[in-house]
């Protein structure tokens, strides 16, 4: 068995040695296009980088007279390859990310699709304001995280569609709309989460609410605990953000989990700057060798658990919550790819989803192709508002 301290060293004397390697994908000058999977490349007749609106809706009506199909793209972290279509137009709404007007007293904000949440934070900060709802990552841009309708750690404001007031949409017929909840035709219903199928999103005005600080609370649990713990955390008003991992390293595969909770302090902060990445290298060479499975899995756990352990009782601003590290989580291995799979599982059957995938999964994939690397749950409140 290898030690905690004797693991400690191996990192530390390669550390160094150990690139940060981006992985390779998105929109290519060669017209050859994927998205963040690396998967099902195909060649499309152009990208066009958005400037404006009325040059965006020129090449909708252009595509509609020609028949030509059109696909919305931003980071394109989605992974489903709608992000582009062979032989197709790709609008790279990266450009297209100007702040339009911030109201504090309303605590809103107006802003173009292509801007990213840390944009947003950026701009809101000053002002002692957050977001509502934010994935775990603050990378993404606007429109693509409203087409997936998101959702992230807030256990009491629900998915994204919740937080926008109003929509500005480019029909795919080439009309301009101001789409707002109220809206009778119900565009908002389809836009949210419908993938840029019912149109491009401009510009969005979304929801704020205050800059809360917070307590960090984390505890280590069994699975079969997690089932009344998270019920009786949805009875505590005081919490107001959670997520949670579970073991799949062979000694404790689905039988350990750790939980990380956000608790009300009462106090707001709009001082303390926006984090940046931190402990890069330390953190993406722990993590590929936890990748190799087996033993080192294990270490790799029980890293994870030391690290969560020592966060336990501190304060957190809730921009600062909502902007977790990302390069770390890089992975370049050649003939190799990492995919992001959600499944929605309702409370009251988590404990036998998890005893079904005992019995489906392998306690140690460490020789196989198809590996389980991790496991994150979070809390997505039912939401009838949207199709």
């Amino acid at each position: 068995m290898v030690s905690w301290d004797a693991y400690l060293y191996i990192c530390c004397r390669r550390l160094m040695e150990f690139p940060i390697e981006k992985r390779k994908y998105g929109l290519s000058q060669s017209n050859l296009t994927t998205d963040y999977t690396g998967l099902l490349p195909k060649r499309v007749e152009r990208v066009v980088k958005a400037e404006n609106s009325a040059a965006l809706q020129r090449i909708v009506r252009e595509a509609n007279e020609s028949g030509q199909q059109i696909s919305v793209a931003g980071l394109q972290h989605s992974q489903g390859g709608h992000t582009y279509y062979e032989d197709g137009v790709v609008l790279d709404m990266r450009t297209f990310n100007d702040v339009i007007n911030i109201d504090e007293q309303a605590k809103t904000i107006r802003i173009e699709a292509g801007a990213t949440w840390e944009d947003v934070q950026e701009e809101v900060l000053p002002y002692g304001l957050a977001l509502k709802v934010a994935q775990s990552q603050s990378i993404f841009t606007i429109g693509g995280s409203l087409s997936v309708n998101a959702h992230g750690r807030d256990i009491r404001f629900g998915p994204m569609a919740g937080t926008v007031k109003e929509l500005t949409l480019l029909t795919p017929t080439g009309e301009i709309k101001t789409v707002t909840r109220d809206n009778s035709a119900s565009w908002m219903k389809y836009v949210l989460g419908g993938y840029g199928l019912f149109g491009v999103i401009l510009d969005a005005t979304l929801e704020l609410t205050e800059n809360d600080v917070y307590t960090i609370h984390t505890e280590e649990l069994k699975t079969e605990d997690y089932e009344s713990y998270f019920s009786n955390l949805l009875d505590n008003e005081n919490t107001v953000m959670h997520y949670a991992r579970v073991s799949v390293a062979p000694s404790s595969f689905l039988d350990e989990m750790y939980v990380i909770d956000y608790a009300e302090t009462g106090n707001q902060d709009n001082e303390t700057p926006l984090k940046g990445e931190q402990g890069v290298r330390l953190s993406k060479f722990a993590l590929d060798i936890g990748r190799t499975g087996g033993i080192l899995e294990d270490l790799f756990w029980e890293t994870q658990k030391r690290y969560i352990n020592s966060i336990d009782g501190n304060s957190i601003t809730r921009n600062n919550a909502m902007r977790s590290e990302s390069t770390f989580m890089e992975f370049t291995k050649p003939g190799k790819v990492e995919v992001l799979q959600e499944f929605f599982v309702p409370l009251n059957s988590y404990e036998e989803y998890i005893g079904d995938l005992k019995q489906l999964l392998p306690r140690d994939d460490k020789d196989d192709d198809f590996k389980i690397h991790n496991i994150t749950l979070r809390y997505a409140a039912e939401d009838l508002t949207q199709v």
